[in-house]
């Protein structure tokens, strides 16, 4: 018998209401991959904004997964683009994408344009073939225009990186190691006339601060701080490394003492290298035994000497000892690593100053390599005559050499240190490695790296 079925409003409403949700699936099932071969060439908008209004319209860039990294399992490869008008008025105008690999070269390229109703949304999908894919990172920059809008976001996604390749060979100088060697002679040669001041001025409730110095190469006098927790009991050490020109102050940790030092060109330790932001990290680059980032990583070493003199006196556990740093900092604590068995773990945030070579080589147009290609472009030297010396500083081929616990943090969409170069760095890492990646942080991580980082460093320490 055959069963009728009367449709009340209640069930078309709820029919309506289930079609609409799964809409944006059903056109996500049904659209084809982007293809790179044939894109429009014109990417030109035909919109000005009259005025820049950026409250007149939210963008949202949805990720096909949680983290933004992809391999060929994956059905579909990329992102949503969802617009959002704020404004009691219809807006029109054009979406401009470019899609560019990690070596910087233009893989796709296309004008694409919408419309919106008054508070109304618009979606746009990019996928992507993984046939056209080769492992590595992907950025996607999406300029979005209307007569009162302007706004262009950037936007990174992965495809199987850890089995990227550099796109210059990763092999080190070839007297590398002799080179360092050499560099360890010339530190211990230098006497450090070390200096610790208890500095009663800076108080601090359950604490000892104390202001450090001591000489290293180059006749380079360099400070920082000591903070000790007053209790009779032996303490772990954080080691904190400045970043570039980017001065430390003293650090207090309930259960740690932390030692935090500026090294040359950065904060009190400024004197002798009063140089410009882009001179400084170019100072006597031409010459590798006389270049500034040599000074820099043997000013970190020499802390830990510091330490190894004075650990008894000040109640220090020299047997866990973690070197932190950010950006310049954080290569130091990757050669720390490398080359002194004292360190027992490694913190690495946002490493910019790594990956050198491919970023010279690359044009990147972040920092330092900005500073570097600028150099090359006013002093009209070869990019070889500088990469072949930023290889002796370059924390990739510090890699093989690090034997303790590390932990990297980085970013997905930072220009100043690409993804792929961290990765490079630490597929080579032969020990326990950890990693944060931020799919949404630019050139600062967020607060989920910091809360990671610190749950990691309470188990290094051994602490509950």
């Amino acid at each position: 018998m055959l069963k009728l079925y009367k449709y009340s409003s209640n069930n078309i409403k709820i029919w309506a209401y289930v079609m609409l949700m799964i809409a944006p699936f059903i056109s996500n099932f049904a659209q084809k991959p982007l293809r790179f071969s044939g894109t429009n060439s014109n990417t030109n908008t035909g919109y000005t904004a009259v005025y820049k209004d950026k409250s007149s319209i939210t963008s949202k860039i949805i990720n096909l997964n949680k983290k933004g990294i992809f391999d060929r399992k994956d059905k579909f490869i990329g992102y949503t683009l969802r617009l959002y008008n704020n404004v009691r008025e219809e807006q029109t105008g054009e979406i401009s994408i470019q899609v560019s690999n990690n070596a910087g070269k233009l893989l796709y390229q296309d004008v694409a344009g919408f419309s919106m109703r008054k508070k109304g949304e618009f979606e746009k999908n990019y996928f992507f073939d993984a046939s056209q894919l080769t492992p590595g990172y992907y950025t996607s920059k999406l300029s979005i225009s209307s007569y009162r809008y302007a706004d262009t976001l950037s936007y990174t996604f992965g495809f199987e990186p850890s089995e990227s390749v550099s796109t210059t060979s990763i092999a080190a100088p070839s007297d590398f190691v002799n080179f360092w060697d050499q560099a360890k002679r010339d530190l211990s040669s230098t006497n450090p006339d070390f200096v610790v001041t208890p500095r009663p001025d800076l108080f601090k409730r359950n604490f000892t601060t104390y202001e450090v110095e001591y000489k290293s190469i180059d006749k380079a006098i360099i400070y920082g701080w000591l903070t000790v927790p007053e209790n009779k009991s032996s303490h772990p050490l954080l080691y904190i490394i400045s970043d570039y020109q980017s001065e430390l102050i003293p650090e207090y940790r309930r259960d740690l003492a932390v030692l935090s030092i500026n090294t040359r060109g950065t904060g009190s330790s400024n004197q002798n290298y009063n140089l410009g932001y882009d001179q400084l990290g170019v100072y006597n680059i031409r010459d590798k035994n006389r270049f500034y980032l040599k000074g820099v990583y043997l000013d970190g070493l020499r802390g830990l000497d510091l330490i190894s003199q004075f650990a008894s006196q000040l109640r220090i556990d020299t047997r866990k000892i973690v070197v932190q740093g950010a950006g310049l900092g954080a290569s130091v604590a990757a050669y720390l690593g490398a080359v002194d068995s004292r360190v027992s773990g490694i913190v690495m945030e946002g490493p910019n100053f790594i990956g050198l070579k491919d970023n010279v080589v690359n044009n990147n147009s972040g920092f330092p390599s900005n500073m570097f290609l600028n150099y090359i472009n006013q002093q009209r030297v070869s990019k070889d005559n500088i990469i072949n010396t930023l290889d002796y500083f370059d924390p990739i081929y510090f890699a093989p050499y690090i034997n303790n616990r590390l932990l990297v943090g980085y970013s997905l969409n930072s220009n100043n240190s690409p993804a792929q170069n961290v990765v490079n760095f630490y597929n080579q890492i032969r020990v326990k490695k950890d990693k944060y990646e931020c799919k949404n942080c630019g050139n600062t991580l967020n607060k989920g790296f910091y809360g990671f980082k610190e749950t990691w460093l309470k188990e290094r320490f051994g602490q509950p």
